[in-house]
Parts: structure tokens; C-alpha cells; sequence
């Protein structure tokens, strides 16, 4: 006989998918906002941003009446656990995309410059992370966690490099310190988009092991 235990679990899977495909969905079309100075979808990702929060406080709520109802323990306790710290991660994720929309509408009232080369880079980046995190937390996949986590450093490296260049294009070019200021920021952001999907692997292995793997992926 299913645990009764089993179809609210199932549940939580996929209202947490849901909150963390809303987040990705807002990423993709803030980077939209900046490579082709879109607008509409900058304002798009900044009014949609109180439906994440607002999923975010509905399943807060969803986890805590599991957690008294069913007083889990071993697994069934770590994937609720883990659920509520991928919870918040993804709402994080949603607020760096809207950041980025925003620093988009600065830059589309600005004089045109070209984006940092690497910074596509970052973008393809992390739109591959959080694509791999989706299927992380889906199949609770340790390869692909272990993975994401040993790759961060690759990420971190990418945003000291888009920062390094942003500074040596203000020391030659005054003028547009600005916009470059703004594409830092971007990059930056990314990066934490990044960051939250490391948090979202990590939580995977805490589920699977029931292990800490905040401050280290062996």
C-alpha cells in the first residue's frame, strides 16, 4: 500500500519545480532585456515578481502543515527540508532577475554599448545551470549535483573576468563607466543565479545522504 505520506511528497516536487520554472523563466527573459535592450519583458520580470513571492509564502505553508501532519522522519524529513531551502533559493533566483531587469531599463535609456564578450558566456552558462538544477532536483541526481557544485568555481572565475574587463574599459573609456558599472552588475547577478542553483544541488545531496554539503562537494 503507498505511504500515505507519498502523494503529498509528490506534490511538493511539483510545486516546487513550479516556483523554481518561474524563477528560470524570469533569468531568460531579464538576459532577453539586456542583449536586445527589450523593455517590455524588463517590466515584465519586475510586476511578476510578487507571484514568485507569493508562491513562495503558499508553500512555506504547505511544508510547515507536512511537517504536523506527518512528523516525518529520515528521508521523508530531508526532502521536506531540503524543499523549503530550494523554496527560498528559487524566490532568491527570481529577485537577481529582477535586478538584472532592472539595470536592463538603465542601460536601454542609455547610448547603445556592446556587452562584454564573456558575458554571453556567463548567460549561456547560467541558463545551462539552471536547466541541469531542474533536472537535479526532479531525479535527484547526484552526478549532476556534484557536478554543479565542482563547476562554481568556473562561474566565479567568468565574473572576476567580466569585472577585470569592465575596469579596464572605464580606465580608457570615461564616458560610458555607467553602462559598463551596469553590465558588472549583471554579471554579478548571474552569478548568483548560479550560486542558488549550487545551494539547490547541495540540497539534493542532503536529501539523498542526509549529509551537509554547504562548504564543500566531495
Amino acid at each position: 500500500m503507498e505511504r500515505i505520506i507519498e502523494a503529498d511528497l509528490e506534490k511538493l516536487k511539483t510545486d516546487t519545480l513550479t516556483i523554481f520554472h518561474m524563477a528560470q523563466a524570469a533569468v531568460e527573459k531579464a538576459l532577453h532585456a539586456v542583449f536586445d535592450r527589450e523593455s517590455a519583458s524588463a517590466r515584465t520580470v519586475i510586476d511578476g515578481d510578487a507571484a514568485i513571492d507569493a508562491r513562495e509564502c503558499a508553500l512555506d505553508a504547505e511544508i510547515l502543515r507536512l511537517l504536523a501532519l506527518h512528523q516525518p522522519v529520515a528521508r521523508d524529513l530531508r526532502y521536506i527540508v531540503a524543499s523549503m531551502r530550494i523554496v527560498g533559493d528559487a524566490e532568491r533566483i527570481g529577485d537577481q532577475a529582477v535586478g538584472i531587469a532592472k539595470r536592463s531599463l538603465l542601460l536601454a535609456g542609455r547610448d547603445p554599448i556592446a556587452p562584454p564578450g564573456r558575458l554571453e558566456e556567463l548567460a549561456e552558462t547560467t541558463r545551462d545551470y539552471l536547466a541541469r538544477t531542474a533536472v537535479c532536483f526532479s531525479e535527484l541526481d547526484m552526478e549532476i549535483s556534484r557536478r554543479l557544485c565542482e563547476e562554481s568555481e568556473e562561474v566565479l572565475d567568468l565574473n572576476v573576468a567580466i569585472l577585470k574587463e569592465m575596469t579596464e574599459y572605464m580606465r580608457d573609456v570615461a564616458r560610458p563607466v555607467e553602462r559598463a558599472v551596469q553590465f558588472c552588475f549583471i554579471a554579478h547577478g548571474l552569478k548568483r543565479v548560479c550560486d542558488q542553483c549550487t545551494n539547490i544541488a547541495e540540497s539534493v545531496v542532503f536529501i539523498r545522504e542526509g549529509a551537509c554539503s554547504r562548504h564543500r562537494c566531495d
